[in-house]
């Protein structure tokens, strides 16, 4: 999912590419027998509890999933300070 800029989503509605559903559509096993036999890493976040609760926390993938929405999330609120109260010296 995705939150493009108004000029880009016009592009993308205005293209001529369909738009279908995928999100359940399964992954070729094959792919995944690659991945499970390459990355340790992979093999345990995919298999049902191969990660504890606590080793979920500092999962390399899941600290960097949450830094990142973290930092969009303060990115975000900067830009709407900067809307709601500009900064007098930039003006």
């Amino acid at each position: 999912m995705i939150s493009p800029p108004c000029s880009w989503q016009r592009r993308y509605n205005a293209g001529d590419i369909a738009v279908v559903p995928r999100m359940d559509d399964p992954v070729d096993v094959r792919i995944i027998d690659t991945l499970m036999s390459k990355f340790s890493d992979f093999q345990r976040a995919y298999t049902e509890n191969g990660l504890s609760h606590e080793e979920f926390e500092t999962f390399g993938s899941s600290r960097r999933t949450l830094r990142q929405f973290i930092s969009a999330c303060t990115e975000m609120n900067g830009l709407i300070r900067d809307v709601i109260l500009p900064n007098p010296d930039t003006e």
